[in-house]
């Protein structure tokens, strides 16, 4: 069973490259892995309060979700699990320990600014997807793309 990175900004666009990873291994049941990378508060008292549960719930919107399940209705034969993880970690050591964490060979990235991570809490994380995961498929989210984003 097929381990699949995919970054996520939680917008519908983001989802297309789920779909993506479904059609690159249409015979196969694939475990998906949306990962949004998350900076840590520097301050101690957030710190206290931190929950990646509560954090993804805030950026999980009723859009998404929806899209997402329509996702799964489409694909239901080929999806083992999906789940949505935060990368918390800094540097090119960080994501490789995520990476054997979660045992994951191929990933499946949009080109160089297609997504959203321009909230001060994050930042993009296809430098370390690139550097350390060894199968990287790089499409272009293309204004006809952004159309399938439409559908959904």
């Amino acid at each position: 069973m097929k381990k699949i990175l995919i970054p996520t900004d939680f917008s519908i666009k983001s989802l297309k490259l789920a779909e993506y990873a479904f059609n690159l291994y249409p015979k196969e049941i694939v475990n998906l892995i949306l990962v949004y990378p998350y900076r840590l508060p520097v301050w101690e008292g957030d710190l206290y309060r931190f929950s990646s549960k509560e954090i993804i719930a805030e950026l999980n919107s009723e859009e998404f979700s929806k899209a997402k399940n329509k996702l799964v209705n489409r694909y239901y034969i080929n999806i083992n699990s999906i789940l949505i993880e935060l990368f918390i970690g800094v540097n090119s050591y960080a994501f490789k320990n995520f990476r054997d964490e979660h045992q994951i060979q191929i990933a499946v990235v949009p080109q160089k600014g297609d997504l959203d991570f321009s909230h001060n809490s994050t930042f993009d994380p296809l430098y370390f997807i690139l550097k350390n995961v060894p199968k990287v498929y790089q499409i272009n989210l293309t204004k006809e793309e952004e159309d399938w984003a439409k559908q959904y």
